[in-house]
């Protein structure tokens, strides 16, 4: 499906004619800083107001349109509208059959239809290497929890150098810094060889994936890619993988009242003794886990239990003992980590765990799956993109500093899907998915810089 999104301002040619034909200079710190410096302004406002569109996805389906346009209508301020793709995931040929595409979410079918991706080509001269600034603009719910710092959880205001927002953190600000780093370099009038491209994706959350994976096979063969995923600013050579669980408890009989002469089932009881089993074994699994060099500073492997349900919300929704209770939870992995070997070794440890009590051992819980299993990223470390990106950390004088990220994300589809390899490296901030999130303004700003500063060098 082809997109017009309304209204489009006017592309200022003699702009985009003075990239295309401008000589690529020698040293360009100074007017990289100058750039960030002089638009200042209208970066915080540009990241104020896509914060400020919810664009949240709520599975089946999800509301990123809004937040696709806005920015759609930006890039056409300085990139031609013929170099601008925006198609719905569904409609790549063959992306269904592709093994990684996983249509559903806890048994619902994904919904794509008004859901588009957008992609942006500032197009080289040819003979370089490609380059892709990719982010998600779907967010996570804002929830019924009350922000403290300010009411309106999508306020875009900033208070001591923070921005404040849903989708601050993870990942409007990544997304926003890549828009102003491609702008930035048309406005330096850099001929590059090599296409730099922008990707603003959707349905990366709740494991989603499928968003990233549409442009990974509208794009294959792009050279390497920034992932603008919250990392504080760090080179994230490596992420980390997992996948949602449920575990369902049910129980015969009514429910309801205790009658007399017996006791009723109570699958409450039985789940809490699943979820603090289920705590041991994070505890024991993290004895033995064997801790990949990037993640030597933070090698705790969680699993964390966030949603335990039975009954209903209220209290007077309930008239009695339920007869179904579950609960949700992540489990995390390490790149490397097979799903089937951990999902193996968790299930063996519930079986030993909860077969000392007589109510489960002929009654085990039922184990399912809800997202798909992201894998964890191992980018080259001989690859040499990130010579580049060092050389743009250190053109402005900031630590290189190469780890891994402490969460997992959508960077696996990349090399499994394409060419590209791909490295993490978004800016700092804090309580993405959580009260408060926001992402700490200077830091978006820096990530300018060393986006623009990686695609000259490395695509010039």
């Amino acid at each position: 499906m082809y997109y017009r999104f309304d209204p489009r301002p006017k592309i200022n040619l003699a702009l985009y004619r003075n990239r295309v034909q401008g000589e690529l200079k020698v040293s360009y710190e100074k007017e990289i800083n100058d750039f960030v410096e002089r638009n200042r302004d209208e970066i915080l406002q540009v990241l104020s107001e896509l914060v400020q569109i919810r664009t949240e996805n709520i599975p089946p389906s999800g509301n990123e349109k809004k937040g696709q346009e806005y920015l759609y209508n930006k890039l056409t301020e300085f990139i031609p509208e013929k170099d601008i793709e925006v198609f719905d995931t569904d409609e790549i040929e063959g992306i269904k059959e592709h093994p990684l595409f996983f249509p559903t979410i806890d048994g619902m079918k994904r919904r794509y239809k008004g859901r588009p991706n957008l992609v942006a080509t500032l197009r080289g001269r040819g003979g370089g290497s490609s380059l892709v600034l990719s982010g998600h603009v779907d967010t996570v719910p804002a929830g019924e929890e009350h922000w403290k710092i300010f009411d309106d959880p999508f306020s875009g205001k900033i208070k001591n150098g923070k921005l404040y927002g849903r989708g601050s953190m993870d990942m409007k600000g990544g997304l926003v810094a890549s828009l102003f780093a491609i702008k930035c370099i048309i406005e330096l009038g850099l001929g590059l060889k090599g296409d730099v491209f922008f990707e603003s994706v959707v349905d990366e959350e709740y494991g989603g994936v499928n968003g990233t994976l549409a442009c990974r096979l509208r794009y294959p063969n792009i050279d390497f890619a920034i992932l603008s995923e919250p990392s504080g600013l760090v080179s994230g050579i490596e992420t980390r993988g997992g996948s949602d669980w449920k575990i369902s408890i049910k129980e015969s009989g009514e429910g309801g009242i205790t009658p007399i002469g017996y006791e009723i089932p109570n699958p409450i009881y039985k789940l809490s003794k699943v979820a603090i089993s289920l705590e041991k074994y994070n505890k024991e699994r993290n004895k033995i886990v064997k801790v990949p060099d990037a993640y030597k500073e933070n090698p705790f492997l969680p699993l964390l239990t966030f949603l335990f349900y039975a009954g209903g919300k209220e209290c007077f929704e309930v008239k009695g003992v339920p007869t179904e209770a579950y609960l949700h939870f992540w489990v995390e992995t390490f790149a490397g980590m097979e799903e089937d070997e951990v999902m193996e070794d968790l299930i063996g440890f519930m079986h030993d765990e909860l077969n000392q009590y007589q109510e489960f051992r002929n009654n085990f819980p039922n184990f399912e799956r809800v997202t798909r299993y992201l894998s964890g990223h191992r980018t080259d470390r001989n690859h040499p993109a990130l010579n580049s990106l060092r050389r743009s950390f250190k053109a402005f004088g900031i630590d290189y500093i190469k780890k891994g990220v402490p969460h997992a994300c959508d960077a696996f589809s990349f090399k499994l899907a394409s060419k590209t390899d791909v490295v993490v490296l978004g800016p700092k901030g804090s309580n993405p998915h959580g009260l408060d999130e926001y992402v700490e303004v200077e830091s978006v700003m820096n990530l300018i810089k060393i986006m623009a500063y990686m695609g000259i060098d490395y695509s010039g």
